[in-house]
This record gives C-alpha cells, structure tokens and sequence, in this order.
C-alpha cells in the first residue's frame, strides 16, 4: 500500500466526513445547516489533518491506550486552535466561538469539544478506519486517480476562496 496515497486518502475522506459531521451537529442543535465555511466545497480539512495525523500514529506507531487517548485529546484541539487562529489572524473570520463556554481558549478551543474529539477519534479509528481501510485497498487503482483529482478540486476551491475574500477586502 502506498503511504502517501493512502495518507491523502485519509485527508479527503475525513475532510468530507467532518462536513457531513459539522452539518448534523448543526441540524440537531439549531435546526439548520451550517451556512458558512471558510471553503465553499463540500470539505472540512480541519477533520481531514486532525484524522490523517492520528491514523498515521494509531496504523503506524505502537502506542498504548493512555497515549492514544492522550492524542485523541491533543491532536484534534491543537488541529482546531491551529486552525481558528489562522483564520481570525489572516481573514479576519470566525466561524466558531467557544468563548461562552466554560473552559475555553480565545474563544476557538474548549475543553467540552476536546473531549468531544477523544470520542469522535476513537469513533473514527476504530469503527469507521477499519473499513475504510478495505475499501481503499479493495480500490487502490480507482483511489490512485480520484485522490489527485479531488486534491485538485480541493486546491481550486481554497484558491477562489482567497480571491474572493481579496475582491471583499478591495471593496471595503
């Protein structure tokens, strides 16, 4: 199997999925879908960094229980504050706030949505990986091409987003 193809296939999947995620967490909690996001596609690369990066260590790396909870805690809060930092300092965007509840950090991470992310990436790596696993290696050919071609998509996507936001910024 191939790493690094298997690697971005994990991105992407989990870029879709923590889409899909961000979407019924908003329908059941404000009856809604999520209208706004820094991408216009379909994809979450948020989900898609955090998952790529603790798959990698749960397939790859032999660590004990304590540690991959540790990780499942770290990694996908890092990921998260990573993330709302660079888009409150380099777009002057915020598409979460934490800052009501207890715990938090600037308002982009809290400790209620960390422990919500140790669930979601055990979830994720021992429920939904497995299979996922399967249908890459069932499809390695087919996975091969499609992965670039999204990559790409997702590329474009990121890059008209930036445009858009320069033409916004020009018109202020």
């Amino acid at each position: 199997m191939d790493l690094l193809i298997f690697m971005v296939f994990n991105f992407v999947i989990y870029s879709f999925l923590g889409w899909i995620v961000e979407n019924v967490y908003s329908l059941i909690t404000i009856k809604s879908l999520k209208k706004d996001g820094f991408l216009n596609g379909p994809f979450k690369p948020m989900y898609g960094f955090a998952a790529a990066i603790l798959v990698f260590l749960n397939e790859y790396m032999e660590f004990n229980l304590l540690i991959m909870i540790m990780l499942a805690f770290v990694i996908p809060t890092a990921v998260e504050y990573l993330t709302g930092y660079m888009l409150k300092e380099w777009f002057n965007k915020s598409y979460w706030d934490y800052s009501k509840l207890k715990y938090n950090l600037d308002g982009i991470i809290s400790f209620k949505f960390s422990l919500y992310w140790i669930a979601l990436s055990f979830f994720t790596m021992y429920c939904i990986q497995p299979l996922l696993e399967k249908i890459f290696e069932k499809n390695f050919i087919f996975w091969s091409v499609f992965i670039p071609i999204i990559i790409t998509c997702i590329t474009i996507d990121f890059l008209f987003t930036l445009k858009s936001i320069e033409k916004r910024e020009v018109l202020k």
